[in-house]
């Protein structure tokens, strides 16, 4: 395992968060790598430092920090919360808007379109009236196109039946 790995490690043997068996593995690694050992020495100071800092937040002083990090570009910029109330807006209100023009629009055709006094002519009645006498007869047969089997006079054969082989009959 290479030293950036133990990194972690040894930061939560500083702060007590590992078990007995894992302290002791850090401690071999610390032993044998001069590096490591350095980084545990600096995070314990750090932490034995915070520990006897004494003294009071001030009241402002988040405010302060923050300020002082946006003016040294430290943070990114604010986005504008109306800004982004609008994108998420604008969909509904166009769908919303959308919908409405189509009802206007089509409140009106829906009541006015088949008036009581006219009557739509069906498509029987046209398609009679452009048939030629001719189409009139072929209608007028249909039931003989239909089931052709109604041609065949009965006792016919089926060229079928001519080529079927003889039922032989073993005994």
């Amino acid at each position: 395992m290479e030293c950036r790995d133990w990194r972690e490690r040894i930061s939560a043997s500083v702060d007590g968060e590992v078990s007995p068996e894992e302290a002791r593995r850090i401690e071999g690694h610390i032993e044998e790598c001069a590096e490591c050992r350095a980084l545990e020495r600096k995070m314990r100071a750090v932490g034995i430092g915070v520990a006897r800092a004494e003294g009071v937040v001030p009241p402002d002083f988040r405010e302060k920090l923050f300020s002082r990090m946006e003016a040294e570009a430290l943070l990114p910029r604010r986005r504008s919360l109306f800004v982004f109330s609008l994108r998420w807006a604008a969909f509904p209100v166009a769908a919303a808007a959308a919908l409405a023009l189509f009802m206007l629009t089509t409140a009106d055709k829906g009541r006015d379109a088949v008036s009581p006094r006219q009557t739509a002519p069906t498509v029987a009645q046209t398609a009679v009236e452009q048939l030629t006498p001719e189409d009139r007869e072929i209608i007028a047969n249909l039931d003989i196109l239909e089931d052709p089997s109604d041609l065949d006079p009965p006792g016919d054969v089926d060229e079928m039946e001519i080529f079927a082989p003889p039922a032989r009959s073993r005994g």
